[in-house]
Formats: C-alpha cells, sequence, structure tokens
C-alpha cells in the first residue's frame, strides 16, 4: 500500500449492534464499523483551498454559499488514477463521492486509491468507507472534499445473498455548515434488497437538517430512487444523466436536502470508467 509522509490517518472502529440508523450532526452516540479520515498536506497539489470562495452570512445571519458535488464511479481506476483525478480536476467539485475504491488491493497495485486520488485531484480531506474485503486489501466507496471532515462512520447495509454494501457518514464543515455527507453504492443484484437499502438510507437522511447523498443507487427504474424520500434529485425521471456508459442508463445520483437550489448540472464525457463523473452546482441558504 502507498504511504504519503505528510497523511494522517485516524482510524475509527466500533461495534455493531444489530444495524442500528448512523447518527447526523450533533445527535449523539454512532455505531460504525471500519472507517478512516484522512489528511493530505502536498506540494503537488494543484489547489487546496475550497473551488467556491467563502461562505457569505445573509441578511439574517445564516451560511450562504456556492457549492459543487459531483459522483464518480471509478472501477477501482482500471483506466488509472490520473485519468481519474483529471476527469475530477476539469470539473473542480468541492466534494465528490467515489464508488469501486481499492485499498491495498492486488488488482490496483496495492494502492491507497483514496489517498492518491485526494493528492492527484487537490483535495485536502479523504474518508474510505469499506464494503468488502478485497484480498489482502479491502473495496468501498470514498469522500473527498476541500472542507474539513470533523466526524465518520460506515454502517453496512443488508445485502441479502449479493455482495456487501455499506454507506460512509461524514460530517463536513463547509464555511461554518455542519453539513452531514453520504456515499454508498447499492446493490445491483437484486432489486427488492436494493430497495430495503433506499429505506434504510431515507431513516439516516430524515435525521438531518442539511444533507447531501452521493452514490452509485444501481437502479435501472430511476422512478426507485423515490424510496429515497430525498428532497432533490439530480438524475430523475424528467431529466436523465446517462452515467453508465455501456447501456446509457442512470445509476449514479447525487441527493441533496432543503437549502440547496440548482444553479447547473451535467456530465464529464472524459472517459476514465466505465461510468461518466455526474456534478451539480447548488447555492446553499440556510434557513
Amino acid at each position: 500500500m502507498k504511504r504519503f509522509s505528510a497523511t494522517i490517518i485516524l482510524t475509527c472502529s466500533a461495534v455493531l449492534i444489530c444495524l442500528l440508523l448512523a447518527a447526523c450532526t450533533g445527535s449523539g452516540s454512532s455505531k460504525s464499523e471500519s472507517g478512516s479520515i484522512g489528511t493530505v498536506i502536498s506540494e503537488s497539489t494543484e489547489r487546496s483551498t475550497p473551488a467556491s470562495g467563502t461562505a457569505e452570512a445573509n441578511t439574517e445571519g445564516r451560511v450562504s454559499l456556492e457549492l459543487t458535488l459531483a459522483n464518480f464511479n471509478i472501477k477501482h481506476g482500471a483506466e488509472g488514477l490520473e485519468n481519474v483525478a483529471q476527469a475530477i480536476r476539469e470539473i473542480a467539485p468541492d466534494i465528490i463521492g467515489l464508488e469501486e475504491v481499492d485499498i491495498g488491493a492486488e488488482r490496483s497495485g496495492g494502492a491507497d486509491e483514496a489517498a492518491e486520488l485526494a493528492r492527484l485531484a487537490g483535495f485536502s480531506y479523504y474518508v474510505f468507507a469499506r464494503a468488502i474485503p478485497l484480498g489482502a486489501g479491502e473495496y468501498g466507496t470514498a469522500i473527498l472534499s476541500r472542507y474539513p471532515i470533523e466526524s465518520f462512520e460506515v454502517t453496512p447495509l443488508e445485502s441479502g445473498n449479493g455482495e456487501d454494501r455499506s454507506v460512509g457518514h461524514a460530517v463536513i464543515n463547509v464555511q461554518g455548515l455542519k453539513l452531514d455527507v453520504f456515499v454508498t453504492h447499492l446493490s445491483f443484484e437484486d432489486r427488492g434488497v436494493r430497495i430495503e437499502q433506499m429505506k434504510t438510507i431515507a431513516g439516516m437522511l430524515k435525521k438531518c437538517k442539511y444533507y447531501a447523498l452521493m452514490g452509485d443507487l444501481n437502479s435501472f427504474d430511476l422512478n426507485d430512487i423515490a424510496y429515497l424520500e430525498g428532497e432533490y434529485f439530480v438524475n430523475r425521471p424528467d431529466r436523465r444523466y446517462g452515467t453508465f456508459r455501456n447501456l446509457n442508463f442512470s445509476p449514479d445520483n447525487i441527493v441533496v436536502s432543503r437549502g440547496f437550489t440548482e444553479l447547473s448540472s451535467g456530465i464529464s464525457d472524459r472517459i476514465a470508467s466505465d461510468h461518466r463523473l455526474l456534478y451539480a452546482v447548488f447555492r446553499f441558504e440556510e434557513e
């Protein structure tokens, strides 16, 4: 596994009792499995400051800012991590969720792909959420952020007879706003299992005032996203972004709470995976 001398990894773990839902900002105790918070300090990062600049305060003193969110299933970097990083740099999101991320896996040369992509794409903070062990390594999802990540936990999802899945939950300090950010990669083998996973995540989102969920939902029918009960969806039945290249269907999504207004959105066509990067620029106004 690659190491960076200026990278600090804090590992957090706890015992999972049944399948308790992850807690949101300031809600006390939480149950988690394997998770890690990383901080990258590197002279080679192209930009370590947030893309959208400093938050403003509206007339009532509440946070008002512009925020770019993105999601990308990277296919364990099979097209090269530099290509993945280039696709991310071209969009320059403030926070991005990643799926199919390897750490220490033989097929990926033992790389810590979360740390490496944070370094290559110019992010100061990252977290990794394990879904399954992969040989001597791990496989799961990640969040890269230009803003400090204050806490992180991982909750396994009931996955039936298919590949194990999880949801990662980070609390990110966005210019004073404590934003609950989730990343997940849902089951593809069984629609019924996938819908139950959405319902579990919906329960998590309901506990949050302001949230963003990024993930590969693996749903061929975008009508299924209604089970997430999110406030706003970037990829939806009335506006489909074909994020999976081979079938041109729309499994990837960005879901946000109230307070967010979409300014623009789109996909990147740079070939860096079998998926396309999905992004959206939002105006956030604290209520």
